[in-house]
């Protein structure tokens, strides 16, 4: 009877030190994400509105590549959050909004990305980019 409890205890233990262990995630530093992106257009014009997320870090801007023959355009909240502590932010969703007027009607493809860290604190990372197509006119 004294050595079922002893292995039973060995058992118990065994199991809180595991535990543990397996609540971590696998990697730290996970990348950001891109969550949902959306177009709405109005004639030539097109707002694009993109939510992302990262884990375990604070999305802080979002860039925009409209096309081929388009610039990119790049939206930073670095200045707007810096007052609220890094840490209150850490895995919540940031939305961003991106307009855009075409000088020219036709089908446009649209890629987004959202940007984690930098700010001066940590490295900066890219999500994946997220593909959307349009037609304006």
């Amino acid at each position: 009877m004294r050595r079922a409890r002893i292995a039973i205890a060995a058992g118990l233990i065994a199991g809180l030190m595991v535990a543990p262990a397996a609540a971590m995630p696998a990697h730290r530093n996970a990348k950001p994400r891109v969550l949902t992106a959306t177009a709405v257009t109005d004639g030539r014009m097109v707002t694009v509105t993109v939510v992302g997320r990262d884990r375990d870090d604070v999305v802080r801007g979002a860039e925009i590549s409209w096309g081929a023959d388009q610039p990119s355009q790049g939206l930073s909240a670095c200045p707007m959050i810096s007052s609220t502590p890094a840490r209150e932010r850490v895995g919540r969703r940031a939305r961003f909004k991106l307009f855009y007027t075409y000088p020219d009607a036709g089908d446009r493809t649209i890629t987004v990305r959202v940007l984690s860290g930098g700010c001066g604190k940590r490295a900066q990372q890219r999500s994946a980019p997220r593909t959307l197509t349009v037609h304006v006119d």
